[in-house]
């Protein structure tokens, strides 16, 4: 899930990073989940950038995929590589034109760059500031590119400090609804044998763990690190579509049934429908879309809402999970973070004491209403204190495997679609993987990532990879901790073509 408010990183409920600081975020880890940030927070980054401390931010979209380079910009130097002309790559190359300009970022145009999700928590005079502070430290040249339409990472180049990524992702409008300028990730030699894999992941920090399934005999590639249930972030929500799916299947609800947001049932980032006035309806198949491709919270509450909290408990039952206590009572998103980041410290000790009965008293005396919950208060570790939802790799190994089976049916035709939308890795589908369903998640010491692939040889598999840390730090950024899920995919790419 990446939590937090708007500031991404993933994705908290649902976002992605940032090392400790307030943001919003997308999920798309290896290529990144990204989220927005405070105007604090980008400071602290770019501080990072220039050598002083490490931190990260993110915000977000505009309308125009490109834009003429305008009369006081710097030009590029010959060596920097082009941008995409997708609706990214044309929001990257503004940026790029604000932090080579001759003349002060003063904010001008912002507001048809920057979306509402955005601008609601950071001003366009704190944002001209942020790529001020960048101006400062320039030119930049982009000297790696990493996009698809609506998300990339761009390495930023200059003769006066280190490389710089800038995470940028776009709304469907092309609005920057995601950014974050960080330390470049540093290059990488990927693993070239399953051996090296082991090694890679061995010297991550204590708690990551790496599993590769082979689905026809179900036996284990890769098992690093799974016999412990570990936090799943926003991959929880895979069980909420499993019961949405059985609850389309009992003709309790259809996907066409509109759904309400209102202010008690309204989340924080990561997502949009936490933006829309209340009253605003989505079907429940675009809640389900919403809620898997850009992790969006308050799409899974309101799912939630529609089938009960009993029902998505069953779902753990039914699709095998080896420890279904581990998750009752099953939280909403608004509830963690209520829990995990709207009380002190004494009443999650309280939630870590209670046993199921009290715990369900103590979700039921919750505030109502619009949440109000600092995004700077989203920036400590909340699962050593049992607070976000729990399972091992086999258990998402399972869950994966059971979506695909309701998929065949009548009842789940909208599910491969929904699960493939945004496939995690930005892998091509249509050469050496055929399908490819993915969801992750992230909050502050949490990271975690889950795939199921269908190779071009009818071969199929489960990657999962999770990482659970009490130093955030540890599991900030995307880009790095799945390095070696990349690489598991690539080596079996690779066994599918020998």
């Amino acid at each position: 899930m990446q939590a937090g408010h708007r500031r991404p990183r993933p994705d908290r409920t649902g976002r992605a990073p940032r090392r400790g600081r307030p943001r919003t975020r997308w999920e798309r880890p290896g290529g990144p989940e990204l989220a927005a940030s405070l105007a604090a927070a980008l400071m602290l980054a770019l501080a990072a950038c220039s050598g002083t401390s490490q931190s990260g931010v993110e915000a977000g979209p505009t309308g125009a995929a490109g834009t003429a380079a305008s009369a006081d910009t710097a030009p590029p130097a010959s060596s920097a590589l082009p941008l995409p002309g997708t609706p990214v790559g044309g929001q990257a190359q503004w940026i790029l034109q604000q932090v080579n300009a001759q003349t002060t970022v003063d904010g001008d145009g912002f507001d048809a760059r920057f979306a509402p999700v955005i601008l609601q928590e950071l001003s366009a005079e704190q944002l001209a500031e942020v790529l001020e502070q960048m101006r400062t430290q320039g030119p930049w040249t982009p000297t790696k590119v990493d996009a698809a339409a609506a998300q990339g990472i761009f390495t930023l180049s200059s003769s006066t400090g280190q490389p710089v990524d800038l995470q940028l992702s776009v709304d469907e409008a092309g609005m920057i609804n995601g950014i974050f300028f960080g330390p470049a990730t540093p290059d990488r030699v990927p693993a070239a044998s399953w051996k090296e894999l082991e090694a890679e992941v061995a010297a991550m920090p204590e708690g990551t763990g790496l599993s590769v399934f082979r689905v026809a005999d179900g036996a284990a590639v890769v098992d690093i690190g799974s016999e412990a249930a570990k936090p799943l972030g926003s991959i929880f929500k895979l069980y909420v579509l499993t019961a949405v799916t059985d609850a389309v299947a009992a003709d309790t609800l259809a996907w066409d049934t509109p759904l309400t947001v209102t202010d008690d049932l309204r989340s924080l980032p990561s997502g949009e429908l936490q933006d829309v006035p209340a009253g605003s309806t989505v079907t429940v198949r675009e809640a389900a879309l919403k809620m898997i491709s850009i992790s969006d919270n308050t799409a899974t509450d309101l799912l939630m809402d529609a089938v009960g909290r009993d029902a998505v408990e069953q779902a753990l039952h039914d699709t095998g999970h080896s420890d279904p206590a581990l998750n009752q009572p099953f939280l909403t998103t608004r509830e963690l973070f209520s829990l995990g980041w709207g009380v002190e410290e004494a009443v999650r000790e309280q939630w870590l004491e209670a046993d199921g009965d009290a715990r369900r008293a103590m979700l039921a005396g919750l505030p109502k209403g619009v949440l109000d919950i600092p995004a700077e208060s989203v920036d400590t570790a909340v699962w050593t204190h049992g607070l976000d939802w729990f399972g091992t790799a086999d258990d998402l190994m399972r869950v994966h495997l059971a979506l695909q089976e309701r998929a065949a049916t009548e009842a789940g035709a909208p599910l491969r679609a929904i699960l493939g939308t945004n496939n995690g890795l930005g892998l091509e589908v249509g050469g050496d993987w055929k399908y490819v369903a993915f969801k992750g998640g992230s909050a502050p010491g949490v990271m975690a990532g889950s795939w199921y692939l269908e190779r071009s040889d009818g071969e199929r598999f489960v990657v999962v990879q999770q990482g659970a840390s009490r130093s955030p730090e540890d599991v900030a950024n995307p880009a790095v901790f799945f390095g070696p899920a990349q690489d598991a995919v690539a080596l079996l790419a690779a066994e599918g073509n020998q």
